[in-house]
């Protein structure tokens, strides 16, 4: 009897062996992130509008009156902002707004938002004429 258990948990042992990886040193899944690394993903950062372009997905990214908006073409009132000036940069997150504050920090930014530009006499401020 005890042999007949012997043989059977052995029998189970090395079946159940087969289901069990071996450990190998090897490079991780393309679809793993390596230990302490992060995915970058590519932008070009026009610093006059505070606007970014993902080239892969072709994807703007724009800080307008409602916060940040995302599109597959940037406003008219932006367009002339990214004819010139851009810079490559590199983030770890596929939102770049969420690292706005380090990247205007690093690259730079502007003064006033694109909407600010020009239009306070449009909204209702008194001005003194003498």
């Amino acid at each position: 009897m005890k042999s007949v258990r012997l043989a059977a948990l052995i029998a189970f042992a090395v079946a159940g062996a087969g289901l069990v990886a071996p450990v190998a040193s090897a490079d991780p899944p393309p679809w793993a992130p390596a230990h302490g690394w992060r995915a970058k993903h590519r932008y070009v950062y026009y610093p006059s509008a505070e606007v970014y372009y993902a080239p892969e997905t072709r994807m703007w990214f724009w800080l307008g009156g409602n916060g940040w908006q995302a599109g597959v073409s940037l406003p008219v009132a932006l367009q002339g902002y990214v004819s010139t000036g851009g810079v490559s940069i590199d983030l770890d997150v596929d939102r770049p707004y969420l690292r706005n504050d380090y990247v205007v920090r690093h690259y730079g930014g502007h003064e006033r938002r694109w909407w600010e530009d020009d239009h306070d006499h449009h909204h209702g401020h008194h001005h003194d004429h003498d």
